[in-house]
């Protein structure tokens, strides 16, 4: 309806404009009268959202991707934005029922939205998103420490804490080919093509969720161990670029990672800072350029005759440049000698507090 106007008439159709257009479109099809009218306004949402992204990127001269229509069996979840709904023992969803659920915690606050997911496993999720009123946490402690992300190591942090890549996908990849290419030997449209599909399904499923249960444990102990913590800006997208890479880059998530931390440490009362960490690979905390390439995994100074983890290493310059504000070559003299007392002392704190 959206692309015919705009072809016969030029005019772009706005989402007042779909939802003024439902009226009509539940006469002439009956069957849209069995879904609340909440739920149907949040599709020409989506479809506004979809759109306005698409000549957004378009003006940004990238490669647009148009808006793809959406069948029932593309389509994972429906939202209500507003009411439609009520949770007490059951879930009670207007135009469905009530529903036997298992809530997986009390809500707080008052509960706004609610979005039902099904999974592409038949798991089935009622999300709910509730306005809290939260005093902002303060913390009295500063303890500051950079985080170095990585390939090798998931991350390592200035005071010489690492954290193992969990290479999630790439622990699974052999059983992962071998369920794909029987999937893809089952005939087309049969039962067995169903099943095998889901089979395959519940892989993805527990790399994803091995994935996000790492992520979520290391940010919140990243968050309770410092108040203020500083990450490198990373340029993912160009990242992926590199084809010998992208693969375990991707595996990594370290996006999804940074979100869930700045949110932790938000919560915690911290602070995360975003800097430009080019360069502090390559240099010593005391200001010597150590050039290395990927595969040197020691940084050794031959200036201060220094030899630690690289990762390490890239962590206490990112601190400080954080601190100072200055670019990775630019660390004064004595920074080593400051750096070396402040480690070795954090060393003793995180080991009493873990």
């Amino acid at each position: 309806m959206k692309i015919n106007t705009y072809k016969e008439t030029g005019k772009n159709l706005s989402q007042f404009d779909l939802n003024n257009s439902l009226v009509g479109l539940k006469q002439e099809h009956k069957f849209l009268k069995k879904v609340h009218s909440q739920a149907l306004q949040n599709i020409n949402q989506r479809i506004s959202f979809a759109f306005n992204g698409f000549y957004n990127r378009v003006q940004k001269g990238e490669k647009p991707g148009f808006p793809r229509f959406k069948g029932k069996n593309r389509y994972e979840s429906i939202t209500y934005p507003q009411s439609g709904f009520s949770l007490e023992q059951k879930l009670y969803v207007s135009k469905i029922g009530k529903i036997n659920i298992v809530q997986h915690r009390a809500i707080e606050g008052q509960i706004k939205t609610l979005t039902i997911r099904q999974t592409s496993t038949g798991k089935w999720f009622a999300t709910f998103c509730a306005e809290q009123d939260k005093k902002k946490a303060f913390r009295n402690d500063f303890v500051m420490a950079g985080i170095d992300m990585g390939l090798y190591h998931f991350y390592a942090d200035s005071l010489g804490k690492i954290a193992d890549n969990p290479r999630c996908l790439r622990k699974s990849e052999q059983k992962l080919a071998y369920i794909q290419k029987c999937h893809s030997r089952k005939k087309n449209g049969g039962k067995n093509k169903l099943k095998s599909r889901l089979k395959v399904a519940l892989v993805h499923e527990k790399i994803s969720n091995q994935r996000q249960d790492f992520l979520h444990k290391e940010s919140r102990k990243l968050a309770r161990l410092y108040s203020v913590i500083a990450v490198e800006k990373l340029t993912i997208r160009n990242m992926m670029q590199n084809r010998h890479l992208s693969k375990s880059i991707a595996d990594t998530a370290w996006n999804k990672f940074l979100q869930m931390l700045a949110y932790k440490v938000e919560e915690t009362g911290g602070k995360l800072l975003k800097v430009n960490a080019q360069g502090t690979s390559q240099y010593c905390i005391c200001g010597n350029e150590v050039k290395k390439t990927l595969a040197v995994r020691i940084h050794k100074c031959n200036k201060c005759g220094i030899w630690i983890d690289r990762d390490i290493m890239s962590a206490m310059m990112i601190k400080k440049v954080a601190i100072n504000g200055t670019t990775a070559g630019s660390a004064g003299s004595n920074a080593w000698e400051d750096e070396r007392a402040l480690f070795s002392m954090n060393q003793e704190s995180l080991t009493s507090a873990i």
